[in-house]
């Protein structure tokens, strides 16, 4: 796998590297050659690439807001946050069972037989896509630990005992300690949990947004240990492991480089002046670098974070196509994050879908006010080493989200809504993957015609799309021929299902919004038991109506949780859980437990629910769903 520079040694410190990294970058932006744009598809070396960005960044009349200079007041205000976000928020976050006016079934009927669970959670107790691919989330647990990442520190809490309570735990400390807007997920594999979080490097005006990765040895849950820091520019997307491979999605806009912003004092950019300070930059303007931390071995090298040669561009350096490049790393997490495979693309990314050995990255070509066309890229990491490109795959609409793709039987499966033209249609098409590219192979049309598309779920040859405008039809595809996929069965009802889940027994659960037939007014959070057991004929068996106003899983499927017969969903902004029991026959709403605040998660462990919360743990009876007790999620200092 490629190291990106040699090492160097340094005398490091937990968190620090912020200053160097604003020294590397001006030292690598004090001179750079500009030779002649290219039209390769693959740039070759990082003087084409370089070349690519600046023709690409030629947008006349990019013009920004005058800053505003900084008072003595504001000044003692991010004093006294900084100091705020050092220190306990004092908050009484707890659940309360009952409330809300829920209903209450216990008892026989609500106990039959419970469906099993078709749909994948991973062992670290997150709600996901696909077995065997985690996805990082807020929150982790290995069986007798949780750890949940907050904004200011990572806290280890431990619910082998009684009583659930606060083990361990890092403070994040730094400059940039009070930088909380922005991503902060995780991942845990063995004794290795990887940490991302979004940080300001410099003075949070610029507008510049990185990113910090930490890889935290908790083999003693009750001192976690920093092992290695990564800082670099881009901001995360998502991340995924399949055994001890990570696979992290950055993104990185040069625009937003304090190179490229106003000076101080502030001026309107004219398009003479856009286009001179463009040709002034280097390619660590467009091509992030990094900053590496070893604290075990006491080493420190910084780099460019992607090889010129594995960062691909679009044919033609148009400026409607935009500078922003989405990264893709490859880390052993076995090994540690101190080398890794990195590629990138040109392009903002939409959705990231992953399998076992690939990843796919959708971009919608914003160059029309329609997004008329989706590419996805795909990325093969079957070998472990560094990502190899193996083709793009365009595709006409746009993706709802990364359940909108599905890898399988050597295909690749896109549904997509047209809003380009009118009426709006919906399409399912087929790619064939090979070696070197994707191929299409099929094309089903038609489907919700003015209507476009809320959920979809693929379960082997078998896939669900949901479309919606007044009346919600499930279609249900019949998959078993790529070549010929078609219609085999549609249901029409009042409202829509947002997220889809599979379920034993021909049985799908979907999550949405109860609706007006004649307006499409959406009326309030419902959940609805499908019977798909019969592609032909799709019914449904049960549906229950849960809040007014409310959302749920459809915008967060990781708040998802299915376990043993019971469905647990959120709902904001009325901080509720509602608990489902679901049968073979029927949906009742068992329980509903309303808190001070929202339900991020719910991890059902041994016989007790654990509810996240913003700055809370709350432990559940799992059988009652009582409430047992409460912790509140402080950083113990390091």
């Amino acid at each position: 796998m490629p190291t990106p520079r040699p090492s160097r040694r340094a005398a490091p410190t937990i968190l620090a590297p912020i200053v160097v990294l604003a020294a590397v970058l001006l030292a690598l932006s004090i001179a750079a050659l500009i030779p002649a744009p290219t039209t390769a598809h693959q740039t070759n070396s990082c003087a084409d690439l370089l070349a690519w960005y600046h023709a690409a960044a030629r947008s006349p009349a990019i013009v920004f807001d005058e800053p505003q200079e900084e008072s003595e007041e504001s000044e003692e205000a991010e004093a006294a946050i900084e100091a705020d976000s050092m220190s306990d928020d004092g908050a009484a976050i707890f659940p309360q069972s009952g409330g809300g006016g829920g209903d209450e079934v216990t008892g026989g009927e609500a106990a039959r037989s419970a469906p099993a669970d078709l749909g994948q959670r991973s062992e670290t107790g997150t709600n996901v896509q696909v077995a065997g691919v985690d996805e990082s989330d807020i929150v982790k647990t290995n069986g007798s630990e949780i750890f949940v990442m907050r904004s200011d520190g990572l806290v280890v809490v431990s619910i082998a005992g009684d009583a659930p309570g606060i083990i361990g735990g890092l403070r994040f400390g730094g400059s940039y300690a009070r930088n909380a807007d922005g991503p902060r997920e995780m991942l845990l594999a063995g004794d290795r949990l990887l940490t991302f979080r979004s940080v300001a490097y410099g003075r949070a005006s610029s507008g510049e947004r990185g990113t910090q990765l930490l890889e935290i040895d908790v083999s003693d849950p009750a001192r976690p240990r920093v092992l290695r820091t990564l800082d670099t520019y881009g901001r995360f997307v998502t991340a995924r492991l399949v055994g001890d491979a990570v696979r992290v999605v950055l993104t990185h806009d040069g625009v937003n480089s304090p190179f490229l912003m106003p000076d101080e004092g502030g001026w309107w950019y004219d398009d003479r002046r856009w286009r001179e300070r463009v040709e002034r930059t280097s390619l660590s303007t467009w091509l992030p670098i990094f900053s590496l931390v070893d604290h075990v071995n006491a080493r420190w090298r910084w780099g460019r974070l992607a090889p010129c040669d594995a960062v691909r561009t679009a044919e033609r350096a148009d400026p409607g196509i935009g500078t922003e490049t989405t990264l893709l790393l490859n880390f052993d997490l076995a090994e540690g994050i101190g080398q890794w495979g990195a590629a990138g693309v040109v392009g903002a990314t939409d959705a990231v879908y992953a399998s076992r050995g690939a990843v796919y990255v959708a971009m919608r070509d914003w160059r029309s006010w329609s997004a008329a066309d989706t590419t996805i890229h795909r990325w093969d990491l079957s070998d472990g080493d560094a990502p190899r490109y193996r083709g793009e795959a365009v595709v006409a609409g746009e993706l709802v989200n990364q359940f909108a793709m599905s890898e399988y039987g050597g295909h690749l499966r896109v549904a997509s809504t047209r809003f380009d033209i009118w009426p709006t249609t919906n399409l399912l098409t087929v790619f064939e993957i090979e070696d070197d590219g994707l191929s299409q192979l099929s094309l089903l049309e038609g489907l919700g015609p003015s209507e476009s598309i809320y959920a979809v779920r693929f379960l082997g040859e078998l896939g669900y799309v949901v479309t919606f405008r007044q009346i919600d039809p499930l279609y249900v595809l019949d998959l078993s021929d790529p070549a010929e996929p078609s219609v085999a069965g549609e249901l029409k009802i009042p409202g829509f299902s947002a997220y889809l889940h599979p379920l034993g027994g021909g049985l799908l659960l979907g999550i949405g919004q109860n609706a007006d037939p004649r307006t499409g007014q959406p009326l309030g959070l419902q959940a609805s038991l499908f019977d798909v057991s019969e592609p032909a004929e799709p019914t449904r068996l049960a549906q229950v109506d849960l809040s007014r106003g409310s959302r749920s899983v459809s915008f967060e499927h990781r708040a998802f949780t299915y376990h043993q017969g019971r469905a647990y969903i959120p709902a904001s902004p009325t901080n509720d859980l509602f608990a489902l029991r679901v049968s073979e026959d029927s949906l009742e709403l068992e329980r509903q437990i309303t808190a001070q605040a929202p339900v991020l998660r719910s991890l059902p462990i041994g016989e007790r629910l654990h509810l996240l919360l913003e700055a809370s743990l709350a432990t559940h009876d799992l059988a009652s769903l009582e409430l047992l007790s409460g912790v509140y999620l402080v950083p113990p200092s390091n």
